[in-house]
């Protein structure tokens, strides 16, 4: 008898355990469909900004795809809020909300389409699509706070139905002890199991760290808003800083803000959109995907100032979201250092030469001009091959200080049409 009634509230346990979890599923399940509900409106936001702003029919694949699931997701969430009786919903509100700003959307495509960018700005200007948006986000962040709410209270029931269970099933000594002798069992694996990941995780920590350090680059990764995050040894040699000196601290502290001001200004032209003085400057083109290097003049601790090249890319995690940027810098000094020794040597031994030449080319001349006297026919053959390639020796010293001018922008090409016929 005591066995059938440990046996019956066991079963009567398990299956409000049960339905306990089946409960807590659909809350996690309410939650992540408000979640995914969020991400289908910013992948609509952002594509038919993005074809607002370039006129590209690509950017409307995000946007045209999130149309196609967006239904679908608030079918779910109504689906899933019928469970729930507690308290009451705001589905209905929620969706025409949605309604109203994706028709803000089809209404900027569309200025787009037949007005061009001016139209396109105008229906942004407006600022309807911004506050649909908030508002919009408001809603789902007070669903999920209460369905936060109600997940705890219901962890907390599962809780206590699982220590219930438990009670019952440990009142039979025999099956206590193979639950326990199979729950340690389980236990020692998962735990063996979670040291060993923990220690290849670190392990490929200190390998990547290794590697990073070992780099003959700059390497200094920063969130969205540019703040530092990490940086190689590296960059801490060639700045003179430690990274807990800059972590946290704007990466437009190590640039000049006259060069990033100009960039702006020079971004702004070329992308046709204004671009902020700043973090902006250096990561504009990196946050659209495109590709960008550019040189640029780092500050070290001490004041003092160098060339680098610098490569920006944007860090995205596994939902392809914007995280960060990686700035990885080569430095230049070395490099305009040889540069600058190799255009003096060249403009100090073309000047050098040039001397000595026109003497040996006036003393040549003045032979071949009978000016001693008149020479032999063989000496005059040989004077005269003497002249001839002391002229192209004067030429050739003539067209290295030209290249030497054009480099150094001293000389300035001026174009006209020339005849093909006359040049060859």
């Amino acid at each position: 008898m005591l066995l059938c009634a440990v046996s019956w509230v066991s079963y009567r346990n398990t299956e409000e355990l049960i339905a306990a979890n089946s409960r807590l599923t659909r809350a996690h399940r309410l939650i992540e469909e408000l979640s995914a509900l969020h991400l289908l409106l910013e992948d609509a936001e952002s594509g038919s900004r993005g074809y607002a702003l370039s006129g590209r029919r690509s950017y409307l694949e995000p946007y045209e795809a999130a149309l196609g699931k967006i239904d679908a997701t608030l079918a779910g969430l109504r689906h899933d809020l019928s469970f729930n009786t507690n308290s009451p919903r705001s589905i209905d509100e929620l969706e025409r909300l949605l309604r109203a700003r994706l028709e803000v959307m089809k209404e900027l495509i569309a200025a787009r389409d037949h007005g061009g960018v001016a139209a396109a700005v105008a229906i942004v200007e407006t600022g309807r699509g911004k506050v649909l948006t908030d508002e919009i986000r408001a809603r789902i962040a007070a669903l999920q706070s209460e369905e936060h709410g109600d997940l705890l209270e219901r962890e907390r029931d599962t809780r206590e139905r699982a220590r219930q269970a438990t009670t019952a099933v440990l009142a039979t000594v025999m099956v206590g002890i193979l639950l326990l002798a199979a729950a340690t069992v389980i236990i020692d694996r998962v735990v063996r199991q979670r040291e060993k990941i923990q220690a290849a995780l670190h392990n490929a920590e200190r390998v990547q760290r290794a590697i990073l350090d070992s780099a003959n680059y700059s390497m200094i990764s920063t969130d969205t808003s540019g703040a530092i995050i990490t940086m190689n040894a590296t960059a801490e040699k060639l700045l003179q800083y430690r990274h807990a000196e800059l972590n946290g601290e704007s990466i437009g502290r190590l640039h000049d803000s006259g060069e990033l001001a100009a960039r702006a200004e020079g971004l702004s032209r070329a992308m046709g959109m204004p671009v902020m003085a700043g973090i902006d400057a250096l990561v504009a083109k990196a946050r659209y995907g495109v590709p960008d290097e550019a040189e640029f003049t780092y500050l070290r601790k001490d004041g003092t100032r160098f060339p680098v090249l610098v490569s920006v890319t944007a860090l995205r995690n596994e939902r392809s979201d914007l995280s960060g940027f990686l700035m990885i810098a080569s430095d230049l000094s070395e490099k305009q250092a040889i540069q600058r020794m190799k255009d003096e040597f060249v403009s100090v031994v073309s000047h050098e030469l040039r001397t000595p030449l026109t003497a040996i080319k006036g003393a040549l001349g003045l032979l071949a001009g009978n000016a001693m006297g008149t020479l032999p026919e063989p000496a005059s053959r040989m004077l005269q091959l003497a002249l001839n390639n002391t002229e192209r020796l004067s030429r050739l010293v003539n067209d290295i200080l030209d290249l030497e001018r054009i480099e150094s922008g001293r000389m300035k090409m001026e174009k006209r049409p020339s005849s093909v016929q006359d040049l060859m």
